[in-house]
């Protein structure tokens, strides 16, 4: 686990439940975050465009902040979030390699599990996620898993998320899950460079549902140092490539939104 070249800095945070206002009632209430940036460093997050990562003095991905009073701000707000819906981890991921030291991400679920939430979407690419199974499944048909595998290449991976587990690491942690009987939909977002017809049949197996969304590409993501991915992305063979992969997903559950 690729800790070593990383920052942490430990902070007390004012609140970590951020209520959301979205047009339809969108799909959550309130997002949650035990840390502030994210140590798997992927060169497209979205997350880096935010002004508290865009203004850090370090590049993205190098630079942790645990919120260490998390699980308390969590447990001070039940009431507030009793039967509501909560989306772990929309700015960073909550199993990334340093929950193993602090284990906040736990912490908080053992909380939410008191608060008989309507719904659990946690969102990561993590196999650490196996470590909380326990938690997880008392949340009964309540908790959906957002698994991000924006690819069935390792090369790929390599390449964009080199900090990240591997693409079968991730396949297992998903097939897991399932097995335990936790609802997984795989996250392609954005679609990277794949395989189609492999990497449909790949997540047949191992997601109940795909949501698929391509590369917006900005000034602001790490790609720049990619030049060729970045003609690569606003190509129209991008986008043939992605109209493929849904074409050959035909037998999965495409999702609008999870």
């Amino acid at each position: 686990m690729a800790m070593a070249h990383l920052q942490i800095d430990e902070i007390a945070a004012r609140s970590v439940l951020v209520p959301q206002k979205q047009r339809g009632g969108g799909f959550t209430d309130y997002t949650l975050n035990p840390y502030v940036g994210c140590g798997m460093g992927c060169a497209y997050c979205y997350v880096m465009k935010f002004p508290f990562a865009a203004q850090h003095p370090l590049p993205w991905g190098t630079w942790v902040q645990p919120k260490l009073n998390a699980p308390f701000l969590v447990h001070k707000a039940r009431a507030v979030i009793w039967g509501r819906r909560v989306f772990l981890g929309s700015a960073t991921d909550p199993y990334q390699y340093i929950e193993r030291r602090y284990r906040l991400t736990r912490q908080c679920l053992a909380i939410l599990v008191e608060c008989n939430l309507a719904r659990l979407i946690v969102h990561t690419r993590s196999h650490l996620i196996l470590d909380d199974l326990d938690l997880l499944r008392q949340f009964g048909d309540r908790l959906r898993i957002g698994f991000s595998i924006p690819t069935d290449d390792d090369r790929v991976r390599k390449r964009l998320e080199p900090k990240a587990p591997t693409i079968a690491v991730r396949l297992k942690t998903m097939q897991r899950l399932r097995a335990a009987g936790i609802r997984v939909h795989a996250a392609v977002a954005p679609v990277l460079y794949c395989h189609p017809r492999r990497f449909a049949a790949l997540l047949r197996e191992a997601a109940d549902g795909v949501y698929c969304d391509t590369m917006a590409y900005t000034d602001k993501t790490g790609l720049p140092a990619l030049p060729r991915a970045q003609a690569y992305f606003r190509s129209p063979a991008y986008r043939e490539l992605v109209e493929e992969l849904r074409a050959c997903l035909q037998e999965v559950e495409l999702l609008a939104t999870e």
